[in-house]
């Protein structure tokens, strides 16, 4: 077992993992990572227009082995905010 941890950024804000996770392999952390941040992506939605969530996952280094990232973006074409398109 290796102890992967997987440190949370959410739009430039960093929440570092303390503790840890054993998992038996790299391709484990990387499918803990995936269903981890489709739970968080699921559960809160960008109070804007723009959210960027990510996990950094490491062995206790400060370089991550990969990072997994969700981005949210809302992009509005030609919409004045009321619902109805600007002429």
């Amino acid at each position: 077992m290796v102890l992967y941890y997987f440190d949370l950024t959410d739009n430039g804000t960093a929440y570092p993992d303390t503790e840890g996770t054993d998992l038996p392999s790299l391709v484990s952390a990387e499918d803990e990572a995936a269903r981890a941040l489709l739970e968080i992506a699921k559960d809160k939605m960008p109070d804007g227009t723009f959210r960027e969530v990510a996990l950094h996952v490491h062995e206790g280094t400060s370089k991550p082995l990969f990072v997994v990232k969700v981005t949210f973006e809302l992009v509005r074409n030609g919409s004045d905010g009321d619902g109805a398109v600007g002429t």
